[in-house]
């Protein structure tokens, strides 16, 4: 939201996960184009304008009067696990994707994007029981699959009991207190 000339891109990761209050917060920032940052506000009269860091490498930015106003709405990319509902009056104002699982050519390209070892038997091996896995469970999370692949190639381990073992350990659904143990 800092002035930059054109826009830039916001990235929400697991929306789903944040405060309850976050949507309906963000819908008053967007709509008014700023906000304020408190501890600004409170020692404008001594600072009228503040130099911040920013996200972008050794930058800073001025604040004057503890508010930041865009002078280009950023483009806001929102990502959710959908393990709860938004408010209609935000998801009217959202373009919605959906994507679908990814099938096994998709997470063998995962693989092969993080980490190069998409080739190898035991990463296709472990790409078609986490399919299979995941359809039993009511899905997994891909880092899940790139976390068993890494234990798994990263060094030589047998198959057996122990290989089990840390496959439950890593493949189980995130939002289930049964999956944990």
């Amino acid at each position: 939201m800092l002035p930059h000339r054109l826009p830039r891109v916001l990235l929400i990761d697991e929306f789903d996960k944040s405060d309850i209050d976050l949507p309906n917060d963000l819908l008053d920032i967007f709509e008014a184009g700023e906000y304020s940052i408190p501890e600004l506000v409170r020692i404008r009269r001594r600072r009228p304008a503040v130099s911040v860091l920013t996200d972008d490498p050794e930058r800073s930015t001025v604040i004057a009067s503890g508010r930041v106003r865009c002078s280009a709405f950023p483009v806001v990319i929102i990502t959710s696990n959908g393990e709860r509902d938004f408010p209609p009056a935000f998801l009217r104002r959202c373009l919605q994707l959906r994507l679908p699982d990814p099938d096994a050519d998709r997470l063998a390209a995962i693989v092969a994007a993080h980490l190069g070892r998409a080739d190898d038997p035991r990463a296709r091996e472990l790409i078609q029981m986490f399919l299979e896995r995941s359809e039993r469970e009511g899905g997994l999370a891909a880092d899940q699959l790139l976390n068993a692949v890494y234990l798994v190639t990263a060094q030589s381990p047998v198959p057996g009991p122990e290989w089990e073992e840390l496959l439950q350990a890593v493949w189980h659904r995130l939002d289930s207190a049964a999956g944990s143990t």
